[in-house]
C-alpha cells in the first residue's frame, strides 16, 4: 500500500468525496493508504498542499487560485465533484424574499473567500451592486462557524453550505435563495494536488482520481451509503438534516468528474472583481484535465456508471 496524505479543511459535506472514498474502500482498492490530516480551513489546507506537507486535498476553485498566488504555488484541480454554484442564502427571521435581502448585512468568515465570491457572482446575475446593495460583515473564526453566521445582532444574511441551511432552519433562519438553481459554472468541491506531485508520481495521481470518481458516483447514487457517510464525518445527529443534505449534494454532483474550466474562469473573475488578485488567471493554468481524460479513454466510466457501485 502506498501512503498518501489528504488535508481535511473541515468536516462538512463538501469533503464528502474523500470521506466516501475511505468508507467505500475505493482508495484502498487502488493501493492507497489514505491518511486524513485535519488542517482546518481551506487556506491552511491549501498552504499545506503547496508546502508538500500533504499530497492531496479537497478544495474549491477560488481558494486554490488564492493559495497559488499567496504561496507561489502550483496547485491544480484534477477532478471535480461539483462544478457549479452550490451555496444557499439563508436569512434571519422576517426576511423572506430576495428584495428583503437588498442592503442587508451579509456575513462571511473572511474577506475575498469563496463565500464572498459567491455573493459577487449572484449579485451580477441579479443586477445588484455589491458595493451598494450589501454590507459585508466579517464574522471571523473565533467560535463555531454556524453560531457566528447566525448572530442576528451582526448578520442578516449568510452564505450557507449544507448541512448548514438545514441546521439554520431549526433556529428560525430560512433559505431565501438557492444559488445552485442559477446553474452557473463555478468550481466547488474538487480534488486538488500540485503539478510537482503529478510530475513525480503520475500513477499515484491517476489511482487517486480513479478512487475519487468511484466515491463521487457511489455517494450520489446510494442514498443510505451517502447519508451514513455524512452522519459519521459531520457528526450531525438529525436524520432529516442528513437526508436533505444528501439530496442537495446528489443533485449538484454529476458528469464525468472533469474539472470545470469555465468554473475556474468564473472563480478567477469574481476574485478579480473583489480585488483579491490583480488580474484573472487562465483557467488552464490551474486545471489538469489529463487524469480524468485518461480514465475516459480507457473506458473506466463505462465499467461502473449505470451499474451497482
Amino acid at each position: 500500500m502506498e501512503k498518501v496524505r489528504i488535508a481535511i479543511a473541515h468536516w462538512g459535506a463538501g469533503i464528502a468525496p474523500v470521506f466516501a472514498g475511505v468508507e467505500g474502500g475505493y482508495f484502498r482498492a487502488e493501493g492507497l493508504d489514505a491518511e486524513l490530516v485535519p488542517i482546518l480551513g481551506h487556506p491552511s489546507a491549501m498552504r499545506a498542499l503547496i508546502a508538500g506537507e500533504v499530497e492531496f486535498t479537497n478544495s474549491v476553485g477560488p481558494e486554490l487560485i488564492l493559495a497559488n498566488r499567496r504561496h507561489g504555488g502550483d496547485g491544480v484541480v484534477i477532478a471535480s465533484a461539483i462544478g457549479r454554484s452550490a451555496q444557499q442564502v439563508s436569512a434571519r427571521p422576517g426576511l423572506r424574499t430576495r428584495d428583503d435581502l437588498r442592503g442587508r448585512r451579509w456575513g462571511v468568515v473572511a474577506r475575498n473567500d469563496a463565500d464572498e465570491g459567491s455573493i459577487v457572482m449572484a449579485f451580477e446575475r441579479w443586477g445588484w451592486d455589491p458595493a451598494k446593495d450589501a454590507e459585508i460583515v466579517v464574522v471571523g473564526t473565533d467560535g463555531p462557524r454556524l453560531d457566528r453566521l447566525l448572530d442576528a445582532a451582526r448578520v442578516d444574511v449568510a452564505i450557507m453550505h449544507a448541512p448548514e441551511p438545514f441546521q439554520a432552519a431549526k433556529r428560525g433562519w430560512q433559505v431565501v435563495e438557492d444559488l445552485g438553481r442559477l446553474d452557473v459554472a463555478f468550481q466547488n468541491s474538487c480534488a486538488a494536488t500540485t503539478r510537482r506531485v503529478a510530475a513525480a508520481r503520475p500513477e499515484t495521481v491517476q489511482r487517486y482520481v480513479r478512487a475519487y470518481a468511484r466515491a463521487v458516483y457511489r455517494f450520489r447514487t446510494d442514498a443510505e451509503f451517502g447519508i451514513a457517510t455524512l452522519a459519521k464525518y459531520t457528526g450531525e445527529p438529525d436524520r432529516g438534516v442528513l437526508a436533505d443534505t444528501w439530496v442537495l449534494f446528489a443533485r449538484l454532483m454529476g458528469g464525468m468528474m472533469f474539472p470545470s474550466l469555465e468554473g475556474m474562469r468564473n472563480a478567477s473573475h469574481v476574485l478579480h472583481r473583489l480585488g483579491a488578485i490583480p488580474e484573472p488567471v487562465a483557467p488552464e493554468s490551474v486545471v489538469d484535465l489529463g487524469p480524468v481524460a485518461a480514465l475516459e479513454r480507457d473506458g473506466f466510466f463505462a465499467t461502473f456508471m449505470g451499474k451497482p457501485a
